[in-house]
């Protein structure tokens, strides 16, 4: 099962050995980042860490996912965990964050090489917007079901 916990110093830590161990520096920071730089990758983080949740599995931490109160996402997982459903699982989460928080949209930018991101989002609903090499995807927030209330009838 997968679940979003929120970031906080101690899942900062573990998002930065996650991404030294396992992933490709590109994906988890902007480019020019190296693992040599750990606290670039914390000061990073913790700039917007009020949006950023750890991406746990089994109480383990898998990733990376972002949402702003604007709606706009992203997120990284590391390369054992790649290919299983979790980015979409992820992204499944982060809708249900998004209706807790208010958001009525989500929107990810990605590039068109981007193919498993790309799937994700489609996978999800999102429409795609594409111009040149990149990508713009809006997911609609659905509201919750509303209560369902039963009558029930006895024979006259």
């Amino acid at each position: 099962m997968i679940h979003l916990r929120r970031l906080d110093d101690e899942g900062l830590e573990r998002l930065l050995g996650l991404a030294v161990a396992d992933t490709d520096p590109a994906d988890v920071m902007p480019p020019g980042w190296t693992v040599d730089r750990p606290d670039d990758f914390r000061d990073f983080y913790r700039g917007f860490q009020h949006d950023a949740y750890e991406i746990v599995a089994d109480d383990h931490t898998i990733g990376m996912a972002r949402l702003t109160d604007q709606g706009d996402t992203g997120m990284w997982i590391a390369r054992c965990a790649r290919g299983s459903g979790v980015g979409l699982a992820a992204l499944r989460r982060l809708v249900e964050e998004a209706h807790r928080r208010g958001v009525h949209t989500i929107t990810a930018d990605t590039t068109t090489d981007n193919t498993a991101a790309i799937t994700i989002l489609t996978q999800a609903g999102a429409t795609l917007d594409v111009d040149g090499n990149h990508v713009t995807a809006r997911l609609p927030v659905p509201a919750p079901d509303a209560p369902r209330t039963t009558t029930q009838t006895t024979p006259a």
